[in-house]
């Protein structure tokens, strides 16, 4: 019952994208996070396929938050395949935005990508209520490279 109360709660924030900083008395949102000139909304279809999960899926079964600040969250506006294939820093040159500690996501699929980062292959790829893309699966505040609970792209 504890966990199920738990997972409504990070399922609520994730929705809402708030959450307490040190200071209680401030709140941060996920859209603060967003820099300027950064794509606020994203083209049905552009999410990886994933068996068993639709475009409009976005049921959020575990949210997970970051370790590090200012987080890239990465795609590429001109070949949405050749980022989605193989993720990495190079084949993804878009920012969408950056994530800091505190901010829950969900993550949509992982995979391998092109590129290790802090010697973790995976990359994950994220959805917030304004952006969504790629992210280094090392900057998940989760101890292994590979995330419970998430499908394969």
């Amino acid at each position: 019952m504890r966990k199920a109360f738990l997972g409504v709660l990070m399922a609520l924030a994730a929705v809402f994208a708030v959450a307490p900083l040190a200071d209680a008395g401030q709140m941060e949102t996920a859209a603060a996070a967003v820099p300027a000139g950064a794509a606020d909304t994203v083209t049905s279809g552009s999410r990886p396929a994933v068996a068993g999960k639709g475009e409009g899926d976005v049921s959020v079964k575990r949210a997970f938050s970051t370790w590090a600040t200012n987080v890239n969250v990465r795609h590429n506006n001109s070949n949405l395949t050749t980022c989605g294939m193989s993720p990495s820093t190079a084949n993804c040159p878009n920012i969408r935005g950056q994530v800091n500690p505190g901010v829950s996501f969900e993550v949509w699929c992982q995979k391998i990508g092109s590129q290790t980062v802090g010697g973790n292959p995976y990359w994950v790829y994220i959805i917030l209520p304004n952006f969504e893309g790629w992210m280094a699966s090392y900057y998940v505040d989760y101890p292994d490279d590979v995330l419970p609970e998430t499908r394969s792209c």
